[in-house]
C-alpha cells in the first residue's frame, strides 16, 4: 500500500477504485478474464475462492485438499467464542446477518489467527532455508528467536485435543497429493521438524493442531498467509450460520455468557459507598 490518501491518489490521475478482479457491466459479469458464466457450474466454491484470492486456478485435486481445509475448521461447538457469540446475538432479536456476524468479528489474532501466525513463520522459514538441507537449521534459528521474543510457537498444542481427528485426515490427504507430485510437501516437512524442535523441548510426544496442518496446507498452495484470517472466517462462517440458525429456532431470549448464577461471576472492586455532598451523604 502506497499510503496515499484516495482522494491524493484521484487527484494525481489514478481512478477511484481499481481491481484486477472482476469487471461488471450491464448484462456482463467477468472474472479476472472469464466470463461468469463459464465459471458457474464448472468451479467448486473452493476454486472460486482461490481464484478470486490468488488469480489461479486450482486443479481438482488441489482444490479438493484446499476444501478440506475449509471443512476441518467449520465448526467446533459453543465452546469456540465466535459460536458461542453467535448463538447469544440470535436470542437478542437482531437480525440474522446480525448474529452471523456477530460470530464472525469474535475472531482475530487469538481466536482464529494462529493459521496466518503459522504460515508467516513457515514462508519466513523456508526462504531462510533456501533448501531442504538447511530446514533444520533455519527452524532452529527461527524456534530460538521465538523463545527469546516469549512467543508461543504457533500451529501445536490444543486446550481440548491432544490427538486431533481433524490433523490426521489433512495430514492423510495432504502426504497423498505430495506423492502424486501435486504438492511439494516442503511446508509440511518444515512443520514437522518444528514438531521435532517442540518435542526435543518439552521431553514429550507432540502433535500439530488443526491450524499447524491447516497452514502448511495453504503455504504449499501458495496462499498469502495475510488472507488466513478471511479463509478462516469463510471456513468457521459455515457453523457460525448453522449454530445461529439452530438458536434462533430455540425461541430463547436473551442467554448471556453464563447462567445467572451468584457463584459464576465474582466482583472484585470496592466494598459499597457513596456520593457525598456538602459534608452530606447523598
Amino acid at each position: 500500500m502506497a499510503g496515499r490518501s484516495a482522494l491524493e491518489a484521484y487527484s494525481n490521475g489514478a481512478v477511484w477504485w481499481d481491481t484486477s478482479i472482476s469487471n461488471i457491466k450491464k448484462n456482463e459479469i467477468i472474472i479476472r478474464g472469464y466470463p461468469i458464466e463459464e465459471l458457474i457450474g464448472n468451479f467448486s466454491y473452493s476454486q472460486m475462492l482461490y481464484f478470486l484470492l490468488c488469480g489461479d486456478i486450482l486443479n481438482e485435486k488441489k482444490a479438493h485438499l484446499f476444501e478440506s481445509v475449509l471443512v476441518a475448521g467449520a465448526d467446533h461447538g459453543p465452546r469456540a467464542p465466535s459460536i458461542a457469540a453467535a448463538r447469544m446475538a440470535a436470542t437478542c432479536g437482531i437480525s440474522f446477518n446480525s448474529c452471523v456476524a456477530t460470530g464472525i468479528n469474535v475472531l482475530g489474532d487469538i481466536h482464529g489467527g494462529a493459521a496466518e501466525k503459522a504460515m508467516k513463520l513457515f514462508y519466513a522459514t523456508n526462504e531462510l532455508a533456501g533448501n531442504d538441507s538447511n530446514i533444520s537449521l533455519a527452524a532452529k534459528e527461527q524456534f530460538d528467536r521465538l523463545q527469546r521474543d516469549k512467543e508461543k510457537l504457533p500451529g501445536f498444542g490444543h486446550q481440548l485435543h491432544d490427538d486431533d481427528p481433524r490433523v490426521h485426515r489433512l495430514y492423510q490427504l495432504a502426504q497423498s497429493l505430495v506423492e502424486e507430485g501435486e504438492i511439494s510437501g516442503q511446508y509440511l516437512r518444515i512443520a514437522e521438524e518444528y514438531r521435532a524442535i517442540l518435542e526435543e523441548k518439552k521431553k514429550k510426544k507432540m502433535t500439530m493442531n488443526v491450524d499447524g496442518v491447516s497452514a502448511a496446507i495453504q503455504c504449499e498452495l501458495a496462499i498469502p498467509a495475510e488472507a488466513a484470517k478471511g479463509v478462516f472466517a469463510l471456513s468457521r462462517g459455515m457453523g457460525i450460520v448453522a449454530h445461529a440458525f439452530e438458536e434462533l429456532k430455540n425461541g430463547i431470549l436473551i442467554k448471556g455468557p453464563c447462567p445467572n448464577r451468584e457463584d459464576l461471576v465474582h466482583y472484585s472492586g470496592p466494598s459499597i459507598r457513596h456520593l457525598e455532598k456538602a459534608g452530606e451523604t447523598v
